[in-house]
């Protein structure tokens, strides 16, 4: 009783947050559902608020963590029928365990390369010091004869009819489409005649303006054609190119959920759900191949087992059994939409990967 009495003695006649008229015995504002109080704040009301909040939202996914595995599409079918605050959110939940997922993944990944990627093998001779000096002068020399050589012919090569390598003046007459299209196919013929790769050299040469769309355009156009050459140590350009989109996947996977979610709406536009509704199933289930995932990178941080058969094997009847329970339709339509779903869900998934990395490309 004496603790009642004084919580309510910081109790205020309007809301603190958005100034609604409130009574001395409202717990709560009605209007926002902040609680009625005027104390300022210690470290105690600091961390009592924190823990409220973490137990609130640790008890919400718990229960979805459970949900998920026990009965896959309940949580979708109850959350989209307004038990909001029994569940966890779908879309930051999925955010929250993908995020996991792949800080996890590349911790783990760290500790399992066999190879010491930074000593590059190249370097390494079975000559003394002086011997690799002096073969590193003679290396420098060759290059300068060569370089040499290049600046020699190139005013040669430029304007060689074969290939047609054409001036910022003369493109002028093409349309803007018809001139980039030039414009590219120009810089492609000249990086395969010339050593040059210093963009203002380049662009000069060629009598092209030194724009940034131009110097765009010309990058786009050297890493195109390095992109399936080999280096010196026989690794492909494409390599390099794989690597910076493995660092996008879950902005990729992100993308990519909006349209798999609408090949779902018109499998079962019979049902008239919302497209959002169809959404909340298909972040659930990708949030359980998440979870999967995850489980499997902690299982591997200990004991060498892979997962990945048995989660290949076991996720289609997840995947048909979350498609029963959330659309609540008999076995045989089940049964065929899953075959829909399974054979439609890859293509349209490869088109939106075809699309990100042409995206991807641009930004590379």
């Amino acid at each position: 009783m004496p603790e009642e009495r004084q919580i309510k003695n910081y109790r205020g006649i309007k809301c603190s947050n958005c100034n609604h008229p409130l009574d001395v015995s409202d717990k709560y504002c009605p209007n926002c559902g902040q609680k009625n109080s005027t104390k300022r704040l210690s470290i105690k009301d600091f961390v009592d608020e924190f823990l409220a909040n973490f137990y609130a939202y640790d008890s919400k996914i718990k229960r979805t963590v459970i949900s998920l595995f026990s009965k896959p599409g309940k949580a979708a079918l109850e959350f989209t029928q307004g038990k909001r605050q029994f569940y966890a959110n779908p879309f930051r939940f999925y955010l929250s365990i993908s995020l996991v997922y792949f800080i996890l993944s590349g911790i783990t990944q760290k500790f399992s390369d066999q190879t010491i990627v930074d000593l590059d093998q190249s370097k390494l001779y079975n000559s003394t010091p002086i011997d690799s000096l002096k073969n590193n002068i003679q290396e420098t020399q060759n290059d300068s004869i060569v370089a040499n050589q290049d600046e020699t012919n190139l005013i040669d090569s430029v304007f060689n009819k074969k290939p047609k390598l054409y001036t910022e003046k003369e493109l002028e007459k093409y349309s803007f489409f018809r001139r980039n299209i030039l414009k590219i196919k120009t810089y492609s013929n000249f990086l395969d005649i010339s050593k040059t790769t210093y963009p203002p050299k380049i662009l000069d040469t060629l009598k092209h303006d030194n724009t940034k769309w131009n110097r765009y355009l010309l990058k786009k156009t050297y890493q195109f054609s390095k992109i399936m050459m080999s280096d010196k140590t026989g690794k492909l350009g494409i390599t390099d190119y794989f690597k910076f989109l493995e660092d996008k996947i879950p902005f990729i996977l992100f993308v990519s959920l909006p349209f798999l979610t609408i090949v779902f709406a018109l499998i079962y536009f019979r049902k008239k759900l919302y497209y959002a509704e169809h959404m909340v199933l298909v972040f659930n289930l990708m949030t359980f191949l998440f979870l999967l995932l995850l489980f499997d990178e902690i299982i591997n941080i200990f004991i060498n087992f892979d997962l990945s058969v048995l989660i290949a094997l076991g996720y289609p009847f997840y995947f048909y059994k979350a498609l029963r329970n959330f659309y609540q339709q008999s076995r045989w339509k089940t049964i065929l939409k899953f075959v829909i779903l399974t054979f439609i869900l890859p293509i349209t998934a490869s088109f939106v990967a075809l699309f990100v990395m042409l995206v991807g490309f641009l930004f590379y």
